[in-house]
């Protein structure tokens, strides 16, 4: 019955959501397959052309940009180019006048109006059309066909966050799920030693063909079937890590669970699927739907490959509300390298998570939290951790431990005040580190703006 619902899925629903809906998810994703390994120049051309469009039409009919009076000849000369002088979008811009950036040739009552998950603050409201979800969906298929997963593969979701689960796990979404997407969701929470037989049981029952979630909560799902001794039964093409920062600790400990492959999985709600990992561990960016710069956290100006910044992203399929050089508060490096794999899609050489995880050390001096990450995962005893740094010089680290006394505390802190030299740091330690209310963990956070 398995192979005949994922057979049913790719042989007769999905076909006949083509003819009846037009959808054309299938065909954007093996035009993405086909052009993968295009030469360097054949790329650039290609891309050219989409950014010289939304360029052009971004002077013609969207508000925001039309008032700056773009030159269309200037803008074909080398839109590359010309998109390096165009001020970059902080979400907080993009929210104070969302309507200025709504192109006047879509009519508003066809668009597909959605947000963000307001894990950083309030949520982000915008419009996409049909076609964008298409891309974002073929960029995701295409990734995953890399492990030789296919639309139809069955999949058990590991989540993180009540909140969201509870919302999913209405009649209508569920069927949704089963019916459509052969996937199963499995909560993350509530994971002991007296209930992991059952959750790693009832995965064995749905003999996914991979697991899909939250890193974190792929992780503390690993960590207690590796406390426990349990191996799921199930072999399993690939695990799929989303919307978080995955370390290599972290990605060893899951191989180590699983065993097998994991595939990370980069994007944004509002801005689509943007990397994914190959086989070989490189992140490879889905450049025929995006440009994705890196930009200095503090001047905006662009950076040059192989140096850490904030990542602003301009989707290529993007005509009915554009943001251009849009930050995504994320933080990473762009690599001049090739992969192994053979795929000549640019590659991502670092991602660190989110902006405002970067902290501001004595004199100004910038501290990414993943230092502070380093430092305290090389003690076994610490379960969570996460640091808050309030203002420059106070901050807050909480601790939650495996057990009282399980880590050295108080040495934790001290090496952790190496790094912010001359700042008050307020140790708490807590029972749990509860996630934000989209399900993800974040480890570091900064509550105020970097200045200028």
């Amino acid at each position: 019955m398995r192979e005949l619902h994922k057979f049913m899925i790719e042989r007769a629903i999905y076909p006949a959501m083509e003819c009846l809906r037009g959808n054309r998810i299938r065909a954007k994703t093996e035009m993405l397959r086909a052009g993968e390994r295009l030469p360097d120049e054949a790329l650039r051309r290609l891309r050219a052309a989409r950014l010289a469009a939304l360029l052009e039409h971004c002077a013609a009919h969207v508000p925001a940009y039309r008032a700056l009076g773009w030159d269309a000849a200037e803008i074909r000369r080398d839109p590359f180019a010309f998109l390096t002088r165009v001020p970059a979008l902080r979400k907080a811009g993009f929210q104070a006048a969302p309507e200025a950036y709504l192109s006047d040739t879509v009519d508003k009552a066809g668009l597909i109006a959605n947000r963000t998950g307001g894990s950083t603050g309030e949520p982000v409201h915008f419009y996409m059309t049909r076609g964008q979800v298409e891309a974002y969906e073929a960029a995701r298929w295409r990734g995953l066909s890399w492990y030789g997963i296919t639309p139809g593969s069955r999949c058990v979701m590991l989540w993180g966050s009540p909140i969201e689960l509870s919302q999913n796990a209405q009649r209508k979404y569920r069927l949704f799920e089963r019916l459509l997407k052969n996937r199963r969701i499995l909560s993350a929470y509530q994971l002991s030693a007296a209930t992991v037989r059952e959750k790693a049981a009832e995965i064995d029952r749905c003999r996914p063909e991979y697991l899909y979630g939250y890193s974190s909560a792929l992780l503390l799902f690993a960590e207690v079937l590796l406390d426990a001794g349990i191996a799921l039964k199930t072999p399993l093409k690939a695990v799929v890590s989303t919307a978080e920062t995955l370390t290599g600790t972290q990605k060893e400990t899951l191989e180590a669970a699983f065993r097998c492959p994991v595939a990370n999985e980069y994007g944004a709600r509002d801005a689509g699927i943007l990397a994914y990992s190959c086989p070989e561990g490189r992140l490879h960016i889905a450049a025929e739907n995006a440009v994705l710069e890196v930009l200095d956290p503090m001047t905006h100006a662009p950076l040059p490959e192989g140096c850490a910044g904030v990542l602003a992203v301009t989707d290529l399929s993007n005509d009915a509300q554009p943001r251009l050089r849009y930050l995504l508060g994320d933080f990473g490096a762009l690599s001049a390298e090739r992969c192994a794999c053979g795929r000549t899609l640019p590659l991502l050489g670092l991602l660190e998570g989110r902006e405002d995880a970067m902290l501001v050390g004595a004199g100004g001096v910038l501290v990414h939290g993943n230092a502070i990450g380093q430092l305290i995962r090389r003690y076994d005893g610490v379960r969570q951790f996460r640091f808050i740094q309030h203002a420059p010089e106070r901050a807050t680290l909480l601790l939650a431990l495996a057990a009282p006394g399980a880590a050295p505390t108080m040495q934790i802190v001290s090496e952790v005040q190496a790094l912010f030299p001359g700042a008050e740091i307020r140790l708490k330690v807590v029972g749990q580190i509860p996630p934000a209310a989209s399900g993800k963990m974040r480890y570091a956070i900064r509550e105020f703006p970097l200045k200028r």
